[in-house]
């Protein structure tokens, strides 16, 4: 079931309101995570972490509430969900929270899929996408041994979300561009965490990490307020 129609004033107006309502929020918990993790307190900067992704589902769910619409029973919801959790076992357990962002990206598949199926468009992104990944890591892909399956497969699904979100603006309306922009922030966020993962990055790199992956939360939420 699409969500996204044609932004009008009341359109903005519900996410104006809620947006001066969780951005401050959103500003405290990014704050509050470099500070516990400056302090060495690793797990505990886990709360905030969480904290601020949570904020994306409250966005979705609101948004979803608002339509009279179920939002357990919504795939796109479950992705905002799957995402908060996948944001604590990443750092805990770094293939099994890779395992759930799966999850996560495959329900958002079938939420960009019902909006406007794939086209000849969408599988020359996924391509794109699949190459640049595999030219990022062609260092580090020979060494993953065990890991090669699931670091192969997770790029399949990310590549997915971003084939069909890309073009979304172009075949289901303008109110898509957030989902288009934040699907494209998700994909280099991702693909700057496994870089630091196998091969390390610089410390100055975790916050546009972060930034670029609640912006990307946040950005594909704003098409389920379309319309309310």
């Amino acid at each position: 079931m699409p969500f996204a129609t044609p932004c009008t004033p009341c359109n903005f107006m519900n996410l104006w309101v809620f947006s001066c309502q969780i951005l401050p929020l959103w500003g405290g918990f990014f704050a509050l995570y470099f500070i516990l993790r400056r302090e060495g307190l690793a797990r505990q900067s886990l709360i905030a972490k969480c904290g601020g992704s949570f904020l994306a589902v409250g966005s979705a769910g609101s948004a979803l509430y608002l339509r009279g619409i179920n939002p357990f029973s919504q795939p796109v919801f479950w992705f905002f969900l799957l995402c908060t959790a996948a944001d604590a076992l990443l750092e805990i357990r770094f293939v099994a929270g890779m395992l759930v962002f799966g999850a996560a990206h495959a329900c958002l598949i079938i939420w960009l899929w019902e909006a406007a199926p794939p086209s000849l468009w969408s599988l020359c992104l996924w391509v794109l996408a699949y190459a640049c990944t595999a030219f990022l890591f062609r260092r580090e892909l020979p060494k993953l041994g065990k890991l090669t399956v699931p670091f192969c497969l997770y790029p399949g699904l990310l590549g997915a979300s971003l084939a069909l979100a890309l073009p979304l603006p172009f075949l289901a309306g303008p109110a898509w561009w957030p989902a288009a922009i934040g699907a494209l922030c998700f994909f280099v966020s991702d693909m700057m965490v496994a870089k630091g993962e196998l091969s390390g990055l610089p410390p100055k790199f975790q916050k546009p990490v972060m930034l670029l992956y609640w912006a990307a939360l946040y950005l594909l939420s704003w098409p389920l307020w379309a319309g309310i």
